[in-house]
């Protein structure tokens, strides 16, 4: 299946550059010349495009406010934006991230920096939309949970149940990022994944091969990730642990400049911003609250 992506800049020249090779990629390539055009285009067509890239700079209305527009578009909710800047401030970039920009590129930028963040962004659609599209589908097979204890060792089966606890949680569209914890215990943890692995691994395309041949090591194939959940007054209690060394987690907590054009590295902040979490010891240990719905 091939990926449409939206081009919203009002320097022609730039779409003409970059355009041929979006399309010797394989990737179907619409362009909107200003950020009126954009909404028009994305509210006539809310589910054809996986990725955005969309300027900041722009006349009459701002990559800005068209991010913030589409932040308030709930067919769009899966849609991944690419926020183009030539201003890489740490201000400028915090406004970025509160308007919920997790993708960023500096103009201009090298061809394979714009590939590998293109690549890591139709990555995070095809997870977000494949998983609203089974929250939407599952069962509240949670709700008559009080307590339990739950194991699983590949990324599907943290899938799985992340699913169901957002099922029964409050808010389980802001939920359903706690997969991204039970991901990074997997990639992570018990499969020891490193920073910069995972960074040259999406960059080739090859992230997930390395997963599942990592799973089938003889060294791993005794690890599970354990999730423990327990509800009580209103608040749904979620401990995660996996069977690696830790990490550093602190520096992960935040968006950090330094990081933010990175292809990856943005789960654990995400799920900050949205969800009460915290840490325990080396890292390998994180706790999340949240509310839940009878």
């Amino acid at each position: 299946m091939s990926t449409n992506l939206l081009l919203v800049d009002d320097d022609k020249s730039f779409i003409e550059a970059i355009r041929p090779i979006l399309i010797q990629q394989g990737y179907n390539t619409d362009a909107a010349y200003d950020g009126i055009e954009a909404k028009k285009i994305l509210s006539e067509h809310p589910k054809k495009y996986e990725v955005v890239i969309l300027d900041w700079n722009m006349p009459q209305l701002n990559g800005i406010d068209v991010l913030k527009w589409i932040k308030h578009q709930s067919v769009l909710e899966p849609l991944q934006v690419i926020l183009q800047t030539s201003n890489d401030s740490t201000e400028n970039i915090k406004q970025g991230i509160e308007a919920g920009a997790f993708y960023y590129l500096i103009k201009p930028c090298k061809k394979e920096v714009l590939l590998s963040t293109i690549r890591s962004a139709v990555l995070d659609h095809e997870r977000k939309k494949d998983l609203l599209q089974k929250l939407r589908d599952s069962e509240n097979s949670f709700r008559l949970l009080e307590e339990g204890t739950f194991r699983f060792k590949t990324i599907a089966e943290g899938d799985f149940l992340a699913i169901r606890i957002a099922n029964i949680a409050a808010q389980p569209e802001e939920a359903m990022y706690v997969s991204e914890l039970f991901a990074n215990a997997v990639e992570h943890g018990n499969l020891g994944i490193t920073y910069d692995e995972k960074t040259q691994l999406i960059d080739k395309g090859l992230l997930k091969q390395e997963v599942d041949s990592r799973l089938t090591r003889s060294e791993n194939s005794g690890k599970y990730v354990q999730v423990q959940i327990r509800k009580k007054e209103g608040t749904l209690h979620v401990r995660i642990q996996d069977e690696g060394n830790g990490f550093d987690f602190s520096k992960y907590l935040h968006f950090d400049d330094s990081r933010i054009f990175d292809n990856h590295g943005r789960g654990i902040a995400i799920c900050n911003s949205l969800l009460k979490i915290q840490y325990e010891g080396s890292g390998n240990i994180v706790h999340v609250e949240l509310p839940y719905i009878n």
